[in-house]
């Protein structure tokens, strides 16, 4: 009897130690790299094995996995254990203060702490903190903010679902503690005449995560998601240089038609009535349209079915500076992958 009541209590010990392991997995840190923003200024460390996500000039996201960025979108109540350190710059102006952007929250203003005056990177801050219950264990989160000009604002996320969040703690703090605030440079004045040369693409290609695809940029472009009629949803790289300078992916639903030479043959009238030709995206099939769609710029778009999408890619370069932006956004392009 004696025996069977230790070989019971041994049991419920040995589970409870293997579901704490379980709940408490975390993904392991190889190495830190540092991300730095050319356009913000902005800088932090990061694990270099982890997924990242780059926005110049606007926002970096480091994932735990490729994996958990779904997770992120949906908040699902059971699912990976996943962590995500985001970090986004948010410019000021007349219509956006500090105070505005402290104000506006993801989730229920009822579940954050009250506002805590903490030092980030050597100014003074805020710091809140958010949690609440999921199907595998409990969300939690910390949000700082700060700025170093009162020009730009830095807002700096760690969440974690599973409750593991304690587990990444060493991490967040070292994280925290190597920041460097963004900054908008002041522009000196010439007393004579004054020309700012805005940059050409970078050379140095990053991979962006669309829906269905993913693609591989200059550094220094934005993304940005303009509504285009007829399309699911748009995505758009451009730079700062030119506005008639740009790649883009539009996802179309194909579900009622995804023939593709068919599809091609009505979308001549709007690229010139060209005749398109039949070429390969992303290791599919695709039809593909040259033309100028204006005086000096120069249009390539591809049209891909994939499943029940059509996915319409298109680069516009200017003329006067072919040699400049055509070969990298060729680049680019041929970078595409759908999934």
């Amino acid at each position: 009897m004696k025996k069977n009541i230790i070989l019971a209590f041994l049991s419920i010990v040995i589970l409870s130690i293997l579901t704490s392991c379980d709940g408490k997995k975390t993904m392991p840190i190889e190495g830190w790299d540092t991300y730095t923003d050319q356009i913000t200024k902005f800088s932090v460390k990061y694990p270099k094995n982890w997924e990242v996500q780059r926005f110049p000039g606007e926002r970096f996201i480091v994932y735990t996995t490729k994996n958990a960025i779904k997770r992120f979108r949906t908040y699902e109540a059971e699912g990976e254990p996943a962590v995500k350190m985001d970090f986004v710059s948010v410019k000021l102006d007349a219509d956006k203060t500090f105070d505005s952007v402290v104000a506006k929250k993801f989730f229920q203003d009822t579940i954050y702490s009250k506002p805590q005056n903490v030092k980030i990177a050597g100014v003074d801050g805020i710091k809140q903190t958010y949690q609440f219950p999921l199907g595998d264990g409990l969300f939690q989160g910390e949000i700082y903010y700060a700025t170093k000009d009162n020009k730009i604002v830095n807002v700096i996320i760690f969440e974690a679902f599973g409750g593991t969040f304690d587990s990444y703690k060493d991490a967040f703090n070292e994280v925290l503690n190597s920041i460097k605030l963004s900054e908008i440079p002041e522009v000196k004045q010439d007393t004579v005449k004054q020309i700012i040369e805005l940059p050409f693409p970078s050379q140095n290609l990053v991979k962006q995560q669309g829906e269905g695809f993913s693609i591989m940029v200059p550094d220094n472009f934005d993304i940005k998601f303009p509504r285009i009629g007829g399309a699911i949803k748009s995505f758009q790289y451009i730079g700062e240089r030119r506005a008639d300078c740009d790649i883009r992916v539009d996802i179309i639903d194909a579900s009622k038609q995804n023939d593709l030479n068919k599809i091609a043959e009505q979308m001549k009238p709007n690229h010139g009535n060209a005749n398109p030709s039949q070429s390969s995206l992303g290791g599919q099939k695709a039809m593909v349209f040259n033309y100028s769609p204006i005086r000096g710029v120069n249009s390539r778009v591809y049209y891909v079915v994939k499943g029940d999408r059509l996915f319409r890619v298109t680069m516009n370069w200017f003329t006067g500076e072919e040699k400049d932006y055509k070969p990298i956004f060729e680049k680019s392009i041929n970078s595409i992958k759908f999934e």
